[in-house]
């Protein structure tokens, strides 16, 4: 199946209404839909929970010695909470 579709800029609800269509053809031929691909939704008392947690974390890491104020610190941090958003996981 071959669909041409026209994304007008000065129709609001048409170019809401093509990328919903977008969305759904997407999700029926590729097996992901364009909203959710690179989507992470935080709640906001997950969000501070997150914060919380992290804040622990670099009090735990510095008080052995370690680098927990570091750039290297924070990455790795962001990949663990990433990585479970990805996998549809909570975090903490």
């Amino acid at each position: 199946m071959k669909m041409v579709i026209v994304f007008d800029t000065e129709d609001k609800d048409g170019m809401e209404n093509t990328i919903k269509m977008v969305d759904h053809l997407a999700t029926e031929y590729l097996g992901r839909g364009l909203k959710t691909h690179h989507k992470r939704e935080f709640g906001k008392i997950e969000f501070i929970k997150v914060l919380r947690n992290f804040a622990k974390k670099v009090k735990a890491e510095e008080a052995t010695g370690g680098d927990g104020g570091g750039l290297r610190f924070a990455k790795v941090f962001s990949e663990e909470v990433w990585n479970a958003k990805i996998k549809g996981n909570r975090y903490p």
